[in-house]
C-alpha cells in the first residue's frame, strides 16, 4: 500500500507498520494519524500477515501529537472554535481509533525505542505487548495544564496511585522504570530491541490464526466486561469538555482570564 506517512511491510507473515516522520520525531499529525489508521485497517485484512509489529523511523517512536496541526490541536475542519459539540464529535473518533487498533483482529506488538510521550504512549498501551529500549524515554508533559486525559489506560495498566504520580508530577521514566512499572511487557538494551520484537512476532506467528483471533477476543471482551468502553467515554468527554470555556470556547475562556488579571493589576 501507498501511504505518506506510514511504510508498511510483510515479511515471513509479520507485518511492520512504520511511522515516518523521522525528521518531526514522528509526532501525529492529521496525515500520519490517518495513515495509521488506514495501515491498520490494511493489516487487518491482509491475509499474509498473522502478526503487526508498531515502530518509528529515525530517533524516536513518537514524540507526542505534533503541536502544530493535529487533531487534539486544531479546531475541526469547518470551524474557528472549539464547541462542546465538535469537541465531542472529534474526542469519539480518536477514540474509535483507539479502539480499532486496541482490537485489531491480530497481535500487535510495539517496538519503543528514544522518546515515546503523550499519544506515543498511548499507541504503545493500545498495542497487546510493548517492548522498549531500556534507554527509551516515557511520560506525558501536556498534563501540566492540568485537565483529563483522553485515554485511560494508564489506570488499567499502571494502578491509580503510580497513575496519579506520574501525571501530577509530569516525571519521564526510561524504559526500564516503564518495565518495573507496568508501562511496558520488557526492556532490553537499545541494539537487541529489533532482534527481541521479532523473535517475539516469530513465535505469536506460529499460532493458528483464528486460534490467535479467538484469545485476542477473548482478553478484550474481558477487558470490555470490566468498563474498558465507559472508561474511554468517560475520558473523551471530561477532556472534550476541558476545551470548551465558560463562554462557549477555551479561546473565550483564556480571554476572559486576561480580563480579570488586568482588573486585578489595576486594583
Amino acid at each position: 500500500m501507498n501511504l505518506e506517512t506510514v511504510i508498511y511491510e510483510v515479511k515471513d507473515n509479520i507485518a511492520k507498520i512504520t511511522m515516518n516522520r523521522p525528521d518531526k520525531k514522528n509526532a501525529l499529525n492529521h496525515a500520519l494519524w490517518d495513515d495509521l489508521i488506514a495501515a491498520f485497517d490494511y493489516a487487518d485484512n491482509d491475509q499474509e500477515a498473522r502478526v503487526v509489529i508498531l515502530c518509528g523511523a529515525g530517533s524516536a517512536f513518537c514524540s507526542g501529537w505534533d503541536l502544530k496541526e493535529s487533531y487534539y490541536v486544531n479546531t475541526p475542519a469547518g470551524y474557528d472554535r472549539w464547541t462542546t459539540g465538535n469537541a465531542l464529535k472529534t474526542l469519539r473518533g480518536l477514540s474509535q481509533g483507539y479502539l480499532k487498533i486496541m482490537d485489531l483482529s491480530k497481535p500487535v506488538i510495539a517496538q519503543v525505542h528514544g522518546y515515546c510521550l503523550a499519544a506515543g504512549c498511548y499507541l504503545e498501551m493500545l498495542c497487546d505487548v510493548a517492548v522498549a529500549a531500556e534507554d527509551a524515554i516515557f511520560g506525558h508533559p501536556a498534563t501540566q495544564s492540568g485537565g483529563v486525559d483522553s485515554m485511560p489506560l494508564w489506570v488499567t495498566y499502571l494502578g491509580l496511585r503510580k497513575a496519579k504520580e506520574l501525571f501530577m508530577t509530569r516525571r519521564f521514566v526510561d524504559g526500564k522504570e516503564a518495565e518495573r512499572i507496568g508501562l511496558v511487557n520488557k526492556a532490553v538494551p537499545a541494539d537487541k530491541l529489533e532482534e527481541e520484537v521479532w523473535e517475539m512476532a516469530k513465535l505469536m506467528a506460529e499460532v493458528p490464526p483464528d486460534g490467535m483471533m479467538i484469545m485476542k477476543e477473548a482478553f478484550n471482551t474481558h477487558a470490555e466486561i470490566m468498563g474498558r468502553g465507559a472508561v474511554f467515554t468517560y475520558h473523551r468527554q471530561l477532556n472534550a469538555l476541558g476545551r470548551v470555556g465558560r463562554a462557549g470556547t477555551v479561546h473565550d475562556l483564556d480571554k476572559l482570564r486576561e480580563q480579570s488579571r488586568g482588573k486585578q493589576a489595576q486594583s
